[in-house]
């Protein structure tokens, strides 16, 4: 087969968009609980989970005691969080200047956490706050998808960006 003038430009392109896929997928695949990242410096994955499962249980602890002073340590000095926008996130954050309403909970689920080297690792996942909104007796729950950045710094693992939505997937137009 024989290609000339646009069609031998869009084949060459074709061919190298699949090279750099391939490279990139085989780049990417841990190799052991011992993982190399692109400096092929090895990087203990079984530890960075164990300090990561570490930060999210103390969150979830400090989130139930009340204490968000604490929340802070949890977080690097250049953290961005973007919450969910949706009526009845927005009305939760209305009830308090804290980060959750005073007696809230919080679990925390996480369906994949996966390190991207030394001082990278993302995890995703659903978590759920329940309270008790002022001027009522029912307990409210709220639940969204999540996407974490977490960065190796001096202090350990932090946050260092969140990003989540009221969208679950599975569970559409309110579905339980």
């Amino acid at each position: 087969m024989y290609l000339t003038g646009r069609d031998s430009g869009m084949f060459v392109y074709g061919v190298l968009l699949i090279a750099v896929a391939g490279l990139l997928s085989t780049a990417c695949r841990p190799e052991s609980p011992r993982q190399r990242n692109h400096l092929n410096t090895p990087v203990d994955t079984l530890a960075v989970r164990a300090a990561i499962d570490s930060l999210r249980k103390n969150y979830q602890q400090a989130v139930a005691r009340g204490d968000y002073q604490t929340l802070n340590t949890f977080l690097t000095d250049e953290a961005l969080i973007v919450n969910p926008g949706s009526a009845e996130w927005r009305a939760m954050r209305a009830e308090s200047d804290l980060p959750f309403p005073k007696g809230a909970t919080l679990e925390i689920e996480p369906s994949e956490l996966v390190v991207l080297g030394p001082d990278w690792a993302y995890e995703m996942g659903t978590s759920s706050v329940t309270y008790v909104p002022a001027n009522s007796e029912t307990e409210v729950t709220l639940s969204e998808t999540y996407l974490v950045l977490f960065r190796r710094t001096p202090d350990g693992w932090n946050v260092h960006r969140e990003v989540s939505s009221s969208f679950i997937p599975g569970k559409l137009n309110g579905d339980k």
